[in-house]
C-alpha cells in the first residue's frame, strides 16, 4: 500500500511544472503593545497553477467570463490563507496572487483558491 501511495504522489508531483514564492507575513508584537506584520522569508517549490473559464452571464453584446485560479502543491509545503504568492509558469510568466483561503489537503497534494493580486 505505501509503495502505491508513493508511486501516486510522485505522479503529481512530476506534473507540477510553475514554481511558487510565498512570501509569509507574521506579527510582531511591540514593547508598546502595537501588533505589527513583517513580511517574512519567501519560501519557493514546485506548483501547477491551474485556471477555469466559466460564462457568468452576458452584458449586452459581450459574454462575461469568471476565472477560478487553484495552485496545486506539495503536501509538506505550507501557505496560509491571506499569503502573498508569486507564480512562475514554465513559460517564464510570472503572475502575482494572494491565497483566497485555506489550502485544501489531499493524499497526495494540497489545492488552495488564488486571488489576482496585480490588475489585468
Amino acid at each position: 500500500m505505501k509503495k502505491e501511495f508513493a508511486r501516486a504522489k510522485k505522479a503529481v508531483e512530476s506534473l507540477f511544472w510553475d514554481t511558487c514564492y510565498v512570501e509569509i507575513f507574521q506579527e510582531e508584537r511591540t514593547d508598546w503593545g502595537e501588533t505589527m506584520h513583517q513580511k517574512g522569508e519567501a519560501d519557493s517549490f514546485p506548483c501547477r497553477l491551474t485556471e477555469k473559464n466559466t460564462p457568468c452571464g452576458e452584458n449586452g453584446l459581450l459574454a462575461e467570463m469568471e476565472k477560478t485560479v487553484i495552485l496545486l502543491y506539495p503536501v509538506g509545503k505550507e501557505i496560509p490563507a491571506g499569503s502573498a504568492l508569486r507564480v512562475r509558469k514554465e513559460n517564464g510568466e510570472e503572475r502575482q496572487y494572494f491565497a483566497a483561503g485555506d489550502s485544501q489537503v489531499f493524499l497526495t497534494h494540497k489545492a488552495v483558491g488564488l486571488r489576482r493580486r496585480d490588475t489585468v
